[in-house]
């Protein structure tokens, strides 16, 4: 288990040398454009951090929200199955 602890960092050093070093290398999927690869990320990008605990109306947002992602990728993960029976009957 020691070792595997020291993947996630050790892809995380890779990948920031390879965006350092050749960052050609790098792409978009499915887009041919290159990504903006500036160190930190642009300030219209970032949200804004809080003060103080999550109110219970930020709470039921944040559960709506997760609720719909689930909804949909569940749903998405049926047409899936359903596109692979179909192709293999």
């Amino acid at each position: 288990m020691d070792i595997q602890a020291q993947i996630p960092p050790a892809l995380a050093a890779l990948h920031n040398f390879i965006r350092e070093w050749d960052p050609e290398e790098i792409r978009v999927y499915g887009n041919d454009e290159l990504p903006d690869f500036q160190v930190y990320p642009h300030p219209e990008h970032m949200g804004k951090l809080a003060i103080g605990p999550v109110t219970s109306r930020e709470r039921v947002q944040a559960n709506e929200r997760r609720d719909k992602i689930v909804s949909d990728m569940w749903e998405q993960y049926q047409h899936y199955l359903e596109s692979c029976a179909a192709r293999h009957e």
